[in-house]
């Protein structure tokens, strides 16, 4: 089993930092440590203890030792990885990105990635990535960054402004939900037997909130044509 260091940035998080140690305590080839930092110490030592016990689970099949840090260069130093996913601002800021918009008749889809909540968003947004990348360059600089932070085209644009070299991605579920709707849609339209979400091979070119995919197909359905 591979040995690894992840560093987590808001590592405070009730939602996404669950989902990663869900799926980590999955994983059968690595195993390792989580960093957890947060600009909310409290929450991400909160995290450490769910963290630690997601270890003792019926079905665990690896082992990772979380530790909340103090600072930021403390959680990526040495880290492989690096995931980000934070709320700039808070719910306050986000409930005007969404609302207030609608008093000047502007409705959006969802106000965190375009239109003016996404603008608004990204003000706030895009000078963290800037500090995170900084630190990525400083202490794990080959390590491979994924972000869960909206607005996503742009937080990933901020992090390769900072550091030109990082290796940065974005990532969503929405992807993800897209298959198992295709998966669902074979059964109830082509009355197959539904398959695996991972069984739909798709090509993405476009993630949160900007889902675009130019291929899905199973075995040899083009999903594309059959279904949309």
């Amino acid at each position: 089993m591979k040995s690894i260091k992840i560093a987590y940035i808001g590592g405070g998080s009730r939602g996404w930092a669950w989902g990663l140690m869900s799926d980590l305590v999955q994983a059968e080839d690595i195993g390792g440590r989580v960093a957890l930092y947060d600009i909310d110490k409290k929450a991400a030592d909160d995290n450490v203890i769910i963290g630690n016990k997601f270890n003792q689970v019926e079905g665990a099949k690896t082992h990772w030792d979380y530790e909340a840090t103090d600072t930021l260069d403390e959680a990526l130093t040495g880290a492989d990885f690096v995931v980000i996913s934070i709320l700039p601002g808070t719910f306050d800021e986000m409930e005007s990105d969404v609302h207030t918009p609608e008093k000047y008749g502007i409705w959006q889809s969802v106000g965190d990635t375009a239109g003016p909540g996404g603008i608004v968003r990204a003000l706030r947004t895009m000078p963290m990535m800037e500090v995170i990348a900084k630190g990525v360059e400083r202490c794990c600089p080959d390590a491979w960054v994924i972000n869960y932070t909206n607005p996503m085209t742009l937080s990933i644009k901020a992090l390769y402004d900072a550091f030109p070299a990082i290796k940065a991605f974005g990532c969503c579920h929405e992807v993800f939900g897209t298959q198992r709707l295709m998966a669902t849609a074979l059964k109830t339209e082509l009355n197959m037997e539904k398959p695996d979400r991972d069984a739909i091979k798709v090509n993405v070119i476009g993630v949160n909130h900007f889902t675009w995919l130019t291929k899905a197909q199973y075995q040899d359905i083009d999903l594309v044509t059959c279904i949309a």
